[in-house]
């Protein structure tokens, strides 16, 4: 069954056993997960880090960002979770996946470069949650189109 909205959940890990229409995200929010919004029934797992995707619960709705692109399946399903609910994408060709990949790869290894050249924080920094990102609508609208048209 195809999702056309997600409703978020919180758990300690991700469930064996995934609901249709349900984000879950770990208490940690290192990771989140749902049933492909196409319903294929595949899972798509994230993972929630400063060079892969991040998450914003907002008023009881989540947004996971980027965009979730699924091209290994053989469904190739593209779309956004925002605000809860599912924006559908184009598909991609293999060019511009493969390209988007490089780019994912560049940024990654220049992100663990520069983390690796600053000095590490006290322990007690490493401790405190960090407060979650809140956006305005406009702010997310506008950084969904740049990102929209980046592509």
């Amino acid at each position: 069954m195809r999702s056309e909205r997600f409703k978020h959940q919180v758990v300690d890990s991700i469930p064996e056993r995934l609901q249709v229409g349900t984000l879950y995200v770990t208490t940690d929010r290192d990771v989140a997960g749902h049933l492909c919004a196409c319903g294929c029934g595949r899972e798509v797992i994230t993972p929630l880090s400063p060079t892969d995707w991040s998450i914003t619960i907002d008023q009881h709705r989540a947004t996971l960002d980027p965009s979730i692109g699924n091209w290994a399946f053989p469904c190739r399903s593209h779309y956004f979770i925002w605000d809860g609910e599912v924006i559908w994408a184009g598909n991609m060709s293999n060019k511009a996946i493969a390209q988007g990949r490089q780019r994912n790869k560049a940024c990654k290894l220049s992100y663990y470069r520069q983390l690796n050249e600053t000095p590490p924080m006290p322990q007690e920094h490493l401790r405190k949650p960090l407060p979650p990102l809140r956006r305005t609508r406009i702010q997310r609208l506008v950084a969904w189109w740049k990102r929209l048209f980046a592509r």
